[in-house]
């Protein structure tokens, strides 16, 4: 049976929480990751156009699809869609992990009336980094500075990942970064962009 259908005025934040909701319902334990998990620890600095969600139970991708098909979503290639909205859902592979790291501990946002399991703060910055690190994703790496600034945390939290990750010469750039966004109080993704490049191109 259908629950609801029709998601054309519903905000992504609130389509991830009905999802998420629904899917526990049906015995599917799922946490959100990604971009989506990046928007919401930058408060909307960052935006995206999907929801990703890891599947920690481990339930058959059968009762997934029955589950996600009652929300009028229907899966094409990797993600599921909905014509009533642009927003697209897609569970990347368990097990929770950022890097080589398990994830034992996550957290709920409160949305609305619903809580949306979700990445710790901590684990979304790692995510991002290890993006930068392996992929060479220089977005990635503005979307983790602009969680550490929101959030007024340091690089050296995660000096230990950068090195077990990659090297130090990455967690060097990661503190360069922190200091020049942090001294320029920069407060948006462009300007964050902008600083990122000018450091790059000045370490050429």
């Amino acid at each position: 049976m259908t629950i609801m259908s029709d998601f054309s005025n519903t905000p992504m934040i609130e389509l991830a929480a009905i999802v998420a909701e629904h899917l526990d319902s049906q015995g599917i334990k799922v946490v959100l990751v990604g971009g989506l998990a990046v928007e919401v620890y930058t408060e909307n600095l960052y935006l995206t156009q999907d929801i990703d969600m890891v599947n920690t139970n481990h339930q058959p991708i059968s009762h997934l699809n029955q589950a996600m098909s009652e929300l009028g979503f229907t899966k094409q290639g990797r993600v599921y869609v909905n014509p009533t909205t642009p927003v697209v859902v897609e569970f990347p592979t368990a097990p929770l992990s950022v890097g080589d790291e398990l994830i034992q501990t996550t957290t709920c946002t409160r949305i609305g009336h619903r809580d949306l399991p979700i990445l710790m703060v901590d684990d979304v910055i790692k995510d991002r980094l290890a993006a930068f690190i392996h992929w060479k994703d220089n977005a990635s790496l503005v979307q983790a500075m602009a969680i550490l600034l929101k959030h007024q945390l340091l690089p050296e939290r995660f000096r230990g990942f950068c090195l077990h990750e990659g090297s130090e010469k990455h967690y060097e750039l990661l503190s360069e970064f922190h200091t020049c966004a942090s001294n320029e109080e920069l407060s948006t993704m462009d300007k964050l962009e902008t600083m990122l490049t000018q450091i790059l191109v000045a370490r050429l």
